[in-house]
C-alpha cells in the first residue's frame, strides 16, 4: 500500500493543527477574588465608612430620615468593582449608622476603629 503524498500532507497538519486548536477554544475565567488576601477589601470597606458617614450628614442636612437604603451611593455604588461591592455596602451601612447614632443618640465616635469590620 503506497501513501499518496496528499494523504501524508493532511495527515501531517491534521496532527501538528490539533493541539493548538484544542489550546485556542479552551475557555480560561478570570480568576475569582480571594478573600482575605491584600489590602483591597480593607481599603474598599473604609471608603464605604466614610462614604456613609457623609450620607448620613446629608440626610440630617436635607430633614430626611435616616434610611441607608435611601442613599443612591449605597444602593448601586457605580465607581466601585463589581467583586468590591459587597465590602463597600457593608462598610458604607456601619459608618451611615455609626454617624446617626452620634447625630441621634450622642455616641461618640472613639477614633478611627469604628471602620474596621470586627469579624
Amino acid at each position: 500500500m503506497r501513501l499518496s503524498p496528499l494523504l501524508i500532507l493532511t495527515f501531517a497538519v491534521t496532527l501538528f493543527a490539533t493541539p493548538r486548536s484544542v489550546f485556542a477554544q479552551q475557555y480560561y475565567e478570570q480568576p475569582q477574588f480571594q478573600y482575605g488576601h491584600g489590602e483591597a477589601e480593607e481599603d474598599i470597606e473604609q471608603r464605604g465608612f466614610y462614604d456613609g458617614i457623609k450620607g448620613a450628614e446629608r440626610d440630617l442636612d436635607n430633614h430626611r430620615r435616616p434610611n441607608v437604603n435611601n442613599r443612591d451611593e449605597y444602593r448601586d455604588p457605580d465607581s466601585i468593582p463589581r467583586w468590591a461591592q459587597h465590602e463597600y455596602r457593608e462598610g458604607f451601612r456601619r459608618g451611615y449608622y455609626v454617624r446617626v447614632r452620634q447625630i441621634y443618640y450622642g455616641e461618640r465616635i472613639d477614633g478611627y476603629r469604628y471602620w474596621h469590620n470586627p469579624r
